[in-house]
């Protein structure tokens, strides 16, 4: 990769004191030094692309919540150069309020949604409902947080009695 950038470098100061003649053939050579470098390129970014993903496969297998985790956290970066009293005068300024407590005028124009036709069921599901959920599920279906596939709850009805009557 080095050398092929080397020698693209030469053939470009070389083009430019070339007599026209010369120019046309050092072009030719420079647009295969250059199809060559791309080929290269895209190798070498396809290698690291497949040694980063392999890297990225063991780690989540590893451990899958950390790497969960780290995908969402960003570096810190910078470092703050500000009193404590400065930034604390900054950010009460800028988050408090001073008109907190006093209550709010009425809103014009508002119109307040009807009540609903139907009350909201608040009991938890009936045994019938999860067992409905369960028998729908695929067998293949992965896993919940506590690694127990669904299929333990299709084939042994009383486990899924037991479960429900802790929940």
């Amino acid at each position: 990769m080095d050398t092929l950038r080397k020698k693209k470098r030469k053939l470009k100061t070389q083009i430019r004191t070339a007599t026209s003649e010369e120019t046309n053939e050092l072009l030719v050579i420079r647009r295969q030094l250059k199809k060559r470098h791309s080929a290269l390129s895209t190798t070498e970014s396809a290698r690291k692309k497949r040694g980063q993903k392999r890297k990225n496969q063991e780690h989540f297998i590893r451990d899958r919540f950390q790497f969960a985790s780290h995908l969402f956290q960003q570096p810190k970066s910078g470092t703050l150069k500000v009193d404590r009293k400065e930034l604390e005068t900054h950010l009460k300024k800028t988050y408090s309020d001073p008109t907190r407590e006093e209550p709010l005028e009425e809103t014009t124009g508002l119109v307040w949604p009807a009540a609903p036709g139907i009350n909201f069921d608040s009991w938890p599901p009936s045994l019938q409902e999860v067992a409905a959920v369960v028998n729908k599920a695929r067998a293949k279906s992965a896993p919940g947080p506590n690694e127990v596939t669904y299929l333990l709850y299709k084939r042994c009805p009383n486990v899924l009695k037991k479960l429900h009557e802790i929940l």
